[in-house]
């Protein structure tokens, strides 16, 4: 009986031991952002991730394009895999991390894609300022520029990423209903790009153009059959456009929608009936199985935009933990108010690979 009672006893104190440090916010969002404070860490957001996408050109005249993403999930109210009993998440890792880099080289036409996580590894997650860092990658607010690293083999870069328009609000006050979750949502959607590359051996200086994508909330997406179709365009005209569509059960969802970001920095909102996208081309990766739309013609009838997207190549999948999906550069060009129109861009595809996604990731 003393045993028994001890045990107990025992039990109880390990469960208020490993009790979660963080409380997860699911109310409804109803502040207004406030930047550039919220490009911190957030510890009542369950999900959060920085995205970081663009292109760069080195001094050779070579051509790059590049990811950088980072997410923390709070797993407080998660669970780990089966082989660890499904004990709660939190008393593994209660803050997960785990970046995403890759590396479209153009002039080579290859792709390569890296990951890196936290667990047994140095890692941090700012609640103060931009600082999210694990190991040797990491992303740092610094004198109003966003300072950028990420390494794999073969490819590395460090670049520094200057503001040159005021954040993109997505949403009143930087909250977006996309139809299966509200949360928090802005954009960085033209930042000035200078610093260097690794390839192989040489390294060089690099010059150009990003997008960052900063998202915070109670996305509760894993175990979900949820996906996505999301364009980050920015046009030769110092104007940029945003579309997503959200695809739940198959069906998108009616609040998928978009911004326009205008030459003064300011924005106009899109809903999904304001514009139109039609795939015009598919291709079918040898390595997952999985088939993507690999062309796009989008129509934006308030704005008078009639635009086509390709890849710079098809081959940009990237196959990744948890979930597998594809994230590109692509090439724009079309017409804007009857005026030609060009540009750059990234498109991320979601939920295509139905052996890697959301609703096999275990609740």
């Amino acid at each position: 009986m003393r045993f028994r009672i001890g045990g107990l006893f025992l039990v109880g104190v390990l469960a208020l031991s490993c009790s979660p440090r963080y409380v997860i916010d699911h109310s409804i969002p109803s502040r207004h952002l406030d930047l550039p404070k919220d490009d911190r860490a957030h510890y009542d957001a369950q999900t959060e991730w920085w995205y970081y996408t663009g292109h760069l050109r080195a001094d050779d005249g070579s051509e790059y394009g590049f990811e950088v993403t980072f997410f923390k999930r709070l797993t407080s109210e998660d669970r780990a895999p089966a082989w660890l009993l499904r004990v709660p998440g939190h008393w593994i890792k209660e803050v997960g991390l785990l970046g995403h880099f890759a590396i479209t080289d153009i002039g080579r036409k290859k792709f390569h894609a890296g990951q890196i996580h936290n667990i047994c590894r140095k890692s941090k997650a700012d609640p103060e300022r931009l600082h999210v860092a694990i190991n040797g990658w990491s992303v740092e607010a610094r004198d109003g520029s966003h300072l950028l690293k990420a390494s794999m083999p073969n490819y590395a870069i460090d670049i520094k990423l200057g503001t040159t328009k005021p954040p993109a609000l997505h949403g009143p006050g930087g909250i977006v209903d996309k139809g299966v979750c509200k949360n928090y949502y802005y954009s960085y959607t033209n930042m000035k790009a200078e610093g260097i590359i690794r390839v192989g051996k040489k390294t060089m200086t690099v010059t150009g153009k990003a997008w960052m994508d900063h998202e915070f909330g109670s996305m509760s997406l894993i175990g979900k059959n949820i996906g996505w179709d999301w364009f980050s365009i920015q046009f030769d005209n110092n104007t940029e456009l945003m579309l997503y569509l959200i695809i739940t059960e198959g069906k998108v969802a009616p609040l998928s929608g978009g911004t326009f970001v205008s030459a003064d920095g300011s924005t106009q909102h899109l809903n999904l009936e304001d514009f139109r996208i039609v795939v015009t081309d598919k291709w079918t990766s040898q390595k997952s199985g999985a088939t993507y739309p690999a062309a796009w013609e989008i129509t934006v009838v308030p704005l008078d935009i009639a635009i086509k997207l390709e890849p710079i190549m098809n081959e940009q999948e990237l196959r990744l933990k948890p979930v597998t999906y594809w994230e590109g550069a692509v090439r724009i060009y079309g017409m804007i108010n009857n005026e030609t129109a060009t540009g750059k861009g990234y498109v991320e595809l979601v939920g295509y690979d139905e052996k890697s996604s959301f609703n096999k990731i275990a609740p």
